[in-house]
């Protein structure tokens, strides 16, 4: 009677912890919805940059590339510890000629075997 109690309490320990325990990736769409309420188009690189920077997100400098066009790169990293593929979302934000945000892209990107 007393192991059949242990062996259900570790069960449902596990259950609990694996549960619990979800991964740590980036949503695409939750992070697109975030951006857009904290970083309106026609904002200034320094905006977005104190933007990133806040957040601790992984970002370039500003770049201006004449054939590219002026951008900002940036990618918020999958936390997930155990993860054999990781799933980190990329953003690159695009800027006009008077440096001026015009929009941004925003994709999952897949590392792994």
């Amino acid at each position: 009677m007393c192991s059949r109690i242990g062996i259900r309490a570790l069960y449902l320990l596990c259950i609990v912890l694996i549960l619990g325990c979800g991964p740590a990736r980036p949503n695409a769409k939750a992070l697109e919805r975030d951006l857009a309420k904290a970083i309106p188009l026609q904002s200034s690189p320094k905006q977005v940059l104190d933007y990133l920077s806040a957040h601790q997100i992984t970002h370039s400098q500003y770049l201006h590339d004449a054939y590219q066009g002026n951008s900002i790169m940036a990618v918020v990293r999958d936390k997930s510890k155990w993860e054999i593929v990781t799933a980190d979302c990329a953003i690159v934000f695009k800027f006009d000629e008077h440096d001026r945000l015009t929009g941004y892209d925003v994709r999952e990107r897949y590392t792994g075997p």
